[in-house]
C-alpha cells in the first residue's frame, strides 16, 4: 500500500514549486524526502507536512518538525516520525544551492504532501 502511494507522489512530482515548475534537482530531492516520510504515516494519512525552521538565513542546521493530518481530521495535526528525522530536513535544506540566490535566504520551509502524490514547498524569508 505504501508503496503505491509512493508511486503516485513520483508520478506527480512535475506539480508546481511555488508557483513554478521544480526543477530536476528539486524534484530529485523532494523523491527521496517522499520515500522517508512515507515509512512512518499512518494507514489514513491524508497530509504530511514537514516544517524546518532555521535561527539565521544560510544556516545549515535548525530544527524539523514531522506532522500529520488523519482523514476525518484534517484540521488536527499530529507529530510522526519518518524513516531517519534529520535526513529529510538535511535534503531540503540543500536544496538551497539549486535556488536563485535571491531564494537562498528563507528561515521556514514546509512541505506538505497529499495523499494523492501532490506537493508543495513554502518559503518564509526575514521580514
Amino acid at each position: 500500500m505504501r508503496r503505491a502511494l509512493l508511486a503516485a507522489f513520483l508520478l506527480a512530482s512535475a506539480v508546481p514549486l511555488l508557483g513554478q515548475e521544480a526543477n530536476p534537482d528539486e524534484t530529485k530531492a523532494i523523491s527521496e524526502i517522499a520515500q522517508c516520510l512515507v515509512e512512518g504515516l499512518p494507514y489514513n494519512w491524508v497530509a504530511a507536512h514537514m516544517v524546518v525552521e532555521l535561527s539565521r538565513p544560510g544556516d545549515v542546521t535548525g530544527g524539523v518538525r514531522y506532522l500529520v493530518a488523519r482523514k476525518d481530521a484534517e484540521d488536527n495535526f499530529e507529530p510522526f516520525t519518518p524513516c531517519d528525522t534529520d535526513r529529510p530536513a538535511k535534503i531540503l535544506i540543500s536544496l538551497r544551492e539549486a535556488q536563485p540566490t535571491e531564494r537562498r535566504g528563507w528561515i521556514s520551509a514546509r512541505l506538505v504532501m497529499e495523499r494523492d502524490g501532490s506537493f508543495r514547498v513554502n518559503y518564509e524569508f526575514p521580514k
